[in-house]
């Protein structure tokens, strides 16, 4: 009877009336693999693994060996999930390999071609001789208990076994590299180049075998064919497999420039154009696997082979980038791990397991690892980089489980071979991105950075500046500001081009960097391209007006992530100052506005976590910098830092004013502009604000000296007011104080600095103290506030409630940049002192 019910529920299968049902248990179980993988990810991207992980095991859950041991899926016709999930994504996969192949950006070695084929070589040679090696032993250990085995067999998987071993997952290794933060590195580049190079070669190698392979029965025998296993009819099937593959792409990539040439000058084609252009490739593959080829292999190499210039191809990636990481990706995967069933590794023991796996894993670690160590060192690679490389380099997950499939569609492998290699594999790329990401902060932690105040750094000691911009409109500005800054020294100037990485862009990073021949105009809107090349236009002609030396630098993450790229930066070029934009920007109608949401939040975090002093411009046309006095003598390096415009036969370019209050913040803001004076173009004004008793006092005692000194004496008999504050001493009274004195003594009585005095009563008389500088000066710089004792608050008091719009930036600041003042063109510049004292306690 149960028999009859089966034959009939087969039967009723047949006849399609169980359709729906395994339509929608199909769909459940995609669903299930989504699911589960962004649950996964969400945890154990947390210890830096990659997404890859995440949906393989999804597979593995929804697969045989946990959830579909729950449900009985033949009487649906099913033979178990693994299966209907791999027939349901057929045409998926299709559309994946061949984004894979249009992802390979082959310009992309360009840059370090030599570099990127030493280390693929390298590596790749010595997994080849290891599994050349070690492919017998391997196969004997799959066989356990069995004494003959056919040569047949032992070559054949020998010849798949080194194919595993020298494959990497380029696509992955980008993942970890941005996630590592090294994808503005030569040492992220070089990986990224050398993944491509290797991945390539071995999916093409996967496809030339794929052309006509021999299969093999139980027990490693080769099966003959008749006619069709003679080399002659195996070159002619290969000959004529290759012609069809041959036509295919050259009609691909004839139709693409068609489209090209009628789409001239538009960013994109239309939706159904690519809805069109994806069906016409799927229809290509599929008719070359009617003659024995794989439709995937014929849609990499399709990929691969597609011109990257013009809207078709720039429409096929930001289109299909999204969609492909975030739903065929985890399926691919997923029915990777699906098709994984544990249950079936009955006749291998737990220890006889874990050594094949552990086998397999160190041979291809020490392989990968050795060689590409042994190849970076013979071209001049540091030894602590090329082991980054190896370990990025052993990441696996395309070449590798198409490998293992026609390992199985021949007969060379079983489930228990394919279990233990995509377990080898999994581990690998597991160990990939912590052991890179713990030398790197292995790397980072010996080149420590120790942060500096500009208060303790002398004038003669070099200058770091990190100038952090968003796009080209702040470039000159920004870089006038770090060039002027130099001191008696020369100053070393960084910009870093922080460049916002938008979800359906993220995996795409190849395609930043390099926009192919063509219309310029039409090919410089694709992604960030135009941007970047705005920027480095920016910064190429200033340093061809100033002849000042400018190292560029990239930082791509989303904007909640920015801030840990500016701190990185700050600590690889060990600066001592960090300019960052304001988070509004000047529009055509002179109104500031926000262009981008997130910007101001980004200015925080990085006023709270840099580890140097942080500077906010708010720029209003800076002006220009004056070329023919940018060029002191050694002699009169001292000299050339005073102001004196007769002795110059010219006006300064810069008027600058130092507001200083009290408190650190003020105190960095004043030794900030006495490195502006040391420039012949620019005149620097102190302007320190008093309590309204100090000047009572002040004018209470006689002076006998020069109206600078005698305010400057004042100050000092101000100590019984300033330095009291309910019967406790002030201690940043104090160092205020002492701060003014040296600086008194070094900057304004040689007459360096010119030094004002101004005496108000609350925040309404430093308000309009204020007013009444505005106009006189193109550049303020403020200290951010607070921290500054008795004298400061006092003189502070009721601008709180001025509607203050960005507390961030402090009383003053955020006064001064107001839309108030917008018509008088001054710029503002507002820093934070970072705290070295209580870092070192910290750390302690």
């Amino acid at each position: 009877m149960a028999e009859d019910d089966g034959s009939k529920c087969s039967a009723d299968v047949l006849a399609g009336s169980y359709f729906m049902a395994r339509l929608m248990v199909v769909l459940g179980l995609m669903a299930s693999v989504l699911a589960l993988s962004g649950l996964f990810h969400s945890g154990l991207r947390r210890l830096g693994q990659p997404s890859i992980i995440s949906h393989i095991l999804a597979g593995v859950v929804v697969g045989p060996t946990v959830l579909g041991r729950m449900v009985n899926l033949r009487q649906l016709g099913l033979e178990d999930p693994g299966m209907a999930l791999d027939d349901a994504i057929y045409y998926l996969r299709v559309i994946f390999m061949f984004f894979t192949g249009l992802e390979m950006d082959l310009c992309y070695l360009r840059r370090y071609l030599r570099a990127s084929l030493v280390l693929a070589s390298g590596g790749s040679a010595l997994c080849l001789l290891l599994a050349a090696v070690a492919g017998p032993f391997f196969y004997g250990l799959l066989h356990p208990g069995k004494k003959n085995f056919y040569p047949d067999g032992i070559y054949a998987s020998t010849a798949l076994f080194m194919l595993v071993l020298t494959s990497t997952a380029s696509p992955v290794l980008i993942r970890i590299v941005t996630e590592l933060k090294l994808t503005g590195s030569e040492t992220g580049q070089l990986a990224i180049g050398t993944a491509f190079a290797n991945d390539i070669a071995s999916l093409v190698v996967v496809s030339i075998m794929d052309v006509d392979w021999t299969t093999y029965d139980k027990d490693g025998k080769a099966r003959p064919d008749d006619l069709l296993g003679q080399p002659m009819a195996k070159l002619i099937i290969f000959l004529f497999l290759s012609l069809n593959v041959w036509i295919a792409i050259r009609m691909v990539v004839w139709l693409v420039r068609l489209l090209n040439r009628a789409k001239k000058g538009r960013q994109y084609v239309s939706m159904y154009v690519l809805c069109a252009m994806l069906l016409f490739i799927v229809n290509t593959a599929q008719r070359l696997n009617v003659f024995g080829y794989s439709a995937s292999m014929t849609a990499f190499l399709i990929g691969l082979a597609t011109p990257r210039d013009g809207p078709t191809a720039r429409t096929l990636i930001d289109q299909l980038t999204y969609p492909v990481h975030q739903i065929v990706m985890p399926l691919c995967f997923g029915v990777t791990g699906a098709r994984l069933d544990f249950t079936k590794l009955g006749r291998f023991t737990a220890t006889q397991l874990i050594i094949v796996v552990a086998f397999t894993t160190l041979l291809g670690t020490t392989g990968r690892v050795a060689g590409t160590v042994a190849a970076g060192r013979m071209i001049g690679i540091p030894a602590r980089e090329t082991l980054v490389l190896g370990l990025l380099l052993n990441v696996k997950g395309y070449a590798d489980i198409l490998a293992i499939k026609l390992g199985d569609k021949a007969g060379i492998w079983g489930d228990a071979a394919q279990s233990v290699l995509l377990l080898s594999s999994i581990i690998n790329t597991l160990m990939a991105g912590p052991a890179s990401a713990a030398i790197v902060r292995q790397q980072r932690l010996a080149f420590q950075y120790r942060s500096h105040c500009l208060q303790d750094l002398k004038l003669d000691e070099e200058l770091r500046v990190l100038v952090c911009v968003h796009g080209a409109g702040s470039v000159h500005a920004m870089l006038t500001l770090a060039e002027i800054s130099k001191g008696t020294t020369p100053v070393a100037i960084y910009i870093l081009h922080l460049i916002e990485l938008m979800t359906a862009h993220k995996y795409a990073i190849t395609h930043l960097y390099h926009p192919k021949g063509g219309d310029r105009d039409d090919n410089g809107r694709w992604g960030h391209t135009r941007e970047i090349d705005q920027v480095v236009a920016a910064v190429d002609r200033f340093i061809n007006d100033t002849i000042v030396a400018v190292r560029p630098m990239t930082a791509i993450s989303n904007l909640v992530s920015m801030d840990t790229d500016v701190c990185n930066a700050v600590e690889d070029t060990r600066a001592s100052l960090v300019i960052v934009p304001f988070h509004k920007e000047q529009r055509y109608d002179k109104r500031m506005v926000c262009r981008r949401e997130g910007r101001r939040e980004l200015n925080q975090r990085i006023l709270q976590r840099a580890p140097c002093t942080v500077g906010v411009l708010v720029e209003r046309r800076l002006g220009t910098i004056a070329i023919a006095e940018r060029q002191p003598t050694a002699e009169g390096n001292q000299q050339s830092g005073s102001v004196d415009p007769e002795a110059k036969g010219s006006a300064p370019a810069h008027d600058v004013v130092a507001v200083f209050l009290g408190g650190p913040h003020d105190r960095e803001a004043v030794a900030y502009a006495t490195r502006l004076a040391a420039h012949p173009s620019v005149s620097v004004t102190v302007s320190r604000f008093l309590p309204e008793r100090a000047s009572m006092d002040a004018t209470a005692e006689a002076r006998s000296t020069t109206p600078m000194s005698t305010t400057n004496d004042s100050g000092g008999d101000d100590d019984h007011v300033t330095l009291m504050v309910e019967g406790k001493v002030d201690e940043e009274g104090m160092a205020d104080e002492e701060f003014m004195a040296e600086f008194y003594a070094r900057f304004v009585e040689p007459g360096h600095v010119s030094y004002t005095e101004m005496y108000v009563r609350n925040g309404v008389g430093v308000v309009e103290s204020l007013w009444s500088m505005v106009g006189m000066y193109s550049l303020f710089i403020v200290g951010k506030g607070g921290g500054g004792g008795g004298a400061a608050a006092e003189m502070t008091k009721g601008m709180g409630g001025l509607n203050e719009e960005c507390p961030e930036l402090g009383p003053i600041g955020d006064f001064l940049s107001s839309d108030d003042l917008l018509g008088y063109g001054t710029s503002v510049l507002v820093l934070r002192h970072h705290d070295v004292a209580k870092k070192t306690r910290q750390t302690q």
